[in-house]
């Protein structure tokens, strides 16, 4: 599921230090990395931002241990990755990185599941509120597709609200092709379906 949300709030207590990121947009330079800890100062600080949201998303699970241990935080992410006995679909994290600063991050997962294809798809991102608007979410999806083509993934599913003007301008920039839209819920907004192919 994709959250480039359209709501610009400023958060005073980080702003100095995301303005110390000159670009007028974040997209030029931006590089993904494997999560790592040496991002630690500008993830935190990214993380307290989502949270400042209430994004329900960025609470529970690993997330819980990230200022106690980010070294096992950074553990647990990488091990996404691999293939596990509980049922759990296998991801991989990259964080996205312009001028040493940690401003967003996007998962693959592996394969679907009933429950993401309903609702996730195969990639999910966050652009760190701070530098929303800036290119960041366009340019993550781009150089994740080549991540996703040599996992061997032919297309891949990416879901967003229907009122998700922002998600919708991403996908659409990176070739999605909108094949559906479905109401799952009469108290949400409709979902829409987009495939990218990667061949």
């Amino acid at each position: 599921m994709l959250r480039d949300h359209t709501d610009r709030r400023t958060f005073p207590s980080f702003q100095l230090r995301w303005e110390m990121i000159s670009l007028e947009s974040l997209g030029v330079g931006l590089h993904l990395v494997p999560p790592t800890e040496q991002y630690r100062e500008s993830f935190v600080r990214g993380f307290h931002e989502f949270r400042s949201e209430r994004l329900p998303w960025w609470f529970g699970g690993d997330l819980e241990i990230v200022e106690q241990d980010f070294a096992t935080f950074v553990a647990r992410k990488l091990s996404d990755a691999n293939r596990r006995a509980d049922g759990f679909v296998p991801k991989t994290h990259r964080w996205a990185v312009a001028e040493d600063q940690f401003v967003g991050r996007i998962s693959i997962h592996h394969e679907l599941n009933d429950a993401l294809r309903l609702e996730g798809g195969h990639i999910g991102y966050d652009t760190v509120p701070s530098c929303r608007g800036r290119g960041v979410a366009t340019e993550m999806l781009r150089q994740i597709l080549p991540v996703a083509r040599g996992l061997g993934l032919k297309e891949v599913l990416l879901t967003c609200n229907d009122t998700n003007a922002a998600s919708i301008r991403v996908i659409e920039a990176n070739g999605g092709s909108l094949r559906e839209t479905k109401a799952l819920d009469p108290n949400r907004p409709p979902k829409r379906y987009y495939w990218i192919s990667l061949t």
